[in-house]
């Protein structure tokens, strides 16, 4: 029984109800957040870059990673039953369609002469 054991040997905690969480150590919160600031300094690097049209997945893909490493580890979700884990996937999933839907919306629009931003002088304007 994980009472019985101390709590570094069970590498397990109990709350008595039969669900245990994981004893995770310290090194390993530590190296998670030494990536997520390594993280940080890549995304602040890569947007005062011009990667054309790449400048947007870039930026997706270092979020998610570092969405994922904070879901992993710090939600301990790693730990978790298949059924958490089918949740939190089946989720993302849908996050993902979600995003690939409203890019696919913003992809196909025609550019219509209507809108006085489109052909502003300032240039943020023009961007958008």
């Amino acid at each position: 029984m994980a009472h019985d054991k101390h709590p570094k040997e069970s590498h397990a905690e109990s709350h008595g109800n039969g669900h245990a969480h994981p004893t995770i150590s310290p090194a390993t919160y530590l190296a998670v957040l030494a990536a997520l600031v390594i993280g940080t300094v890549v995304t602040v690097w890569t947007a005062s870059m011009d990667l054309g049209v790449f400048n947007t997945p870039v930026a997706l893909a270092i979020a998610i990673g570092k969405a994922a490493l904070i879901i992993l580890y710090f939600m301990h979700i790693r730990y978790s039953t298949w059924l958490t884990r089918t949740v939190v996937v089946g989720s993302f999933f849908f996050l993902i369609v979600m995003f690939g839907l409203t890019f696919a919306d913003y992809f196909t629009r025609e550019k219509t002469h209507d809108i006085p931003s489109l052909y502003s002088s300032d240039p943020i304007l023009k961007q958008q």
